[in-house]
Parts: structure tokens; sequence; C-alpha cells
């Protein structure tokens, strides 16, 4: 279980590291390209959004594949 959210943790953060990373590179170019303020709205948007989309793809990615039926009652007899 501890490895487990280890992993979580640590596909989150490289994730959002990407992410902020993303987010910086679209505030700065609506910035020069429309306005110093609506750059820093985007950034913010941004900023915000991407914790949640990289905890919900850190949680797809270290999620286990689901167990079929049979495998199940193959396990649950012994």
């Amino acid at each position: 279980m501890r490895g487990e959210s280890m992993a979580l943790l640590v596909v989150f953060f490289a994730s959002l590291v990407v992410g902020q990373a993303i987010s910086i590179g679209v505030g700065l170019m609506v910035e020069r390209l429309v306005s110093p303020y609506a750059g820093l709205v985007t950034f913010i948007g941004c900023y915000f959004a991407m914790f949640w989309v990289t905890w919900r793809f850190a949680v797809r990615v270290t999620e286990r594949p689901a167990q079929s039926d049979a495998s199940v009652a193959v396990a649950e007899k012994r």
C-alpha cells in the first residue's frame, strides 16, 4: 500500500511540474498576443485547473487494473 501511494505522489508531482510549465507558456503567449491582464487571468485559470487535471491523470496512471470475475473467484478459493 505504501509503495502505491508513493508512486501516486511521484506521478502527480512530475506531471504537475510539466502542467505548470504549460500554464506559464500559455499565460505568456496570451500576455504577448492580447494584454497583460488577459495573460494573468489565463495563467491563474490554467494554474488551478492543472492541479485537478494532473491529480486525475496520476490516479488513472497508477490505479490497478480491474480484476475479472474469474480471477477473483480463483483468488477466493485459495
